[in-house]
């Protein structure tokens, strides 16, 4: 599945978010430019090079160069011109020092579909404020649900945000360039990590404003449903359950053959088993550590509760399902120097999934290539890499 093979996409971003969605994109047989400052992109060491291994896959293409230059400016303008999509993720304003902003772009490429990725959008009294996955899942009040209600709020272990407004961005690319071939007409799109954390936190949202509670931190489980938690199976061993109404509640204890559970009145119904949730999760605990794990998760799925095993990174990474269904791709971390595997692309089209690429490119890799095809000879290209204006990675040979 190829649809966007043909199109040119000019990747101005860093970090997490922009890279997702360009990567999605180059995934999906588009040719992806990233143009990167000097040092590069300001994430290829974080993590010891692993966050850039996993989000510039997709055959992109990196081109490194000053855009405080005239000349820099001038080269990724006429990326700019020939691209079908222009992703930025800088702060407001910035672009337009560099004549990379949608007006700028829009006049001698009129059909664009421009996307600016930003911490708060492109107006409003935090539009400058800058902003990384942590900060938002603070502000948007998602880092308020999250731990115990007698210790401090934490993060999510993973930037969530990020990859969440990347595949947002990655979508809404889709749907401008559908709309494109439908009416011919480019736009510009403006989405934010603040705005999509805050539509993830919608239906806590709705309920406060119905009914004027704040939502409290919950620990491992979710307010007023029990039970719902991470529960330990033999050998302490974790696990989480997940019974959300009185049907699983059923499907539950005839699943442990515990039919004493099931007509206890203080668990008749979930306000009961919520109020009396100490004792329940007495009872289970003690039911939950004669199994194994495995044994017991199998035992509750095939009785249709939703349960699965706590797993740690390494676990997943051995995961049956995962293995099944090949979830894992190969890469190549080059701030180590090592091969990896990250997770590739979660979906398949026609039962395959796609190709993400071996490796992600090297700052400037492509350098030379990308200037040679708008037009700049060999000279030119000497001479602007003599000029500290591109500058191509430093493995290549000429």
């Amino acid at each position: 599945m190829q649809p966007y093979e043909g199109i040119d996409v000019l990747d101005l971003t860093q970090s997490i978010a922009g890279p997702i969605s360009t990567q999605f994109l180059g995934t999906l047989g588009a040719n992806v430019v990233k143009v990167e400052p000097p040092g590069g992109d300001a994430f290829r060491g974080l993590l010891d090079g692993a966050m850039f291994a996993s989000v510039n896959l997709g055959g992109k293409r990196s081109v490194s160069l000053d855009l405080k230059t005239e000349e820099g400016q001038a080269a990724a303008q006429s990326l700019a011109e020939r691209a079908d999509v222009v992703v930025e993720s800088f702060r407001p304003g910035v672009v337009e020092r560099f004549g990379l902003d949608y007006e700028s772009v829009a006049e001698v490429n009129e059909d664009v579909v421009y996307l600016s990725l930003t911490g708060f959008g492109q107006d409003g009294p935090r539009t400058d404020w800058p902003a990384y996955d942590p900060v938002v899942q603070a502000m948007s009040g998602l880092m308020s649900t999250i731990g115990y209600q007698d210790r401090p709020p934490v993060r999510i272990g993973a930037s969530v945000i990020d990859y969440g407004t990347g595949t947002t961005a990655a979508f809404l690319l889709a749907s401008a360039l559908m709309e494109r071939e439908r009416s011919g007409e480019g736009t510009h799109i403006d989405v934010s990590l603040f705005e999509v954390a805050v539509s993830w936190m919608g239906y806590w949202i709705a309920h406060y404003t119905g009914t004027g509670e704040v939502p409290e931190r919950s620990g491992q489980g979710f307010a007023g449903l029990a039970p719902n938690e991470v529960f330990h199976a033999a050998g302490d061993e974790p696990f989480y359950l997940s019974v959300v109404n009185d049907r699983l509640y059923e499907r539950l204890c005839r699943g442990l053959d515990r039919e004493d559970l099931l007509t206890d009145e203080r668990f008749a119904e979930n306000a009961d088993r919520w109020e009396h949730r100490e004792a329940l999760r007495a009872e289970l605990d003690a039911e939950f550590r004669r199994h194994d794990r495995e044994d017991l998760t199998a035992l509750l799925a095939e009785a249709g509760v939703p349960t699965g095993p706590l797993q740690t990174v390494d676990e997943v990474a051995e995961d049956p399902q995962v293995q099944a269904r090949e979830l894992l791709t190969d890469s190549y971390n080059l701030w180590n120097d090592v091969d990896v595997q990250t997770a590739g692309a979660p979906y398949q089209a026609s039962g395959e999934r796609p190709e993400l690429g071996e490796r992600p490119p090297a700052r400037g890799e492509h350098t030379r290539e990308v200037l040679e095809e708008l037009g700049y000879s060999e000279e030119d290209v000497a001479r602007l890499v003599k000029e500290d204006v591109a500058h191509p990675s430093e493995h290549d040979p000429r």
